[in-house]
């Protein structure tokens, strides 16, 4: 089942499933490794302030507004 990104909790592995986002962003977070598919960590959700993903050897930290905007799924 999928999720929004700021649903899961610290430790949780997940898959990206999809994005719901304009261009600009898209490019950004594809240039970033972040794309359909993408495996990746939840390293920080306090439900509130950034959320921070572990993907590849890299950390992330993603405004709340835009991981409500992708979704994926624990693996």
């Amino acid at each position: 089942m999928k999720k929004r990104l700021v649903q899961f909790k610290k430790g949780d592995k997940v898959k990206i499933g999809c994005m719901e986002c304009r261009c600009n962003f898209g490019n950004r977070l594809t240039e970033l490794g972040l794309f359909e598919g993408s495996e990746i960590e939840i390293v920080k959700n306090d439900n509130f302030g950034p959320l921070v993903i572990k993907i590849f050897n890299s950390k992330i930290a993603l405004g709340r507004g835009e991981a409500t905007k992708i979704y994926g799924e624990k693996i």
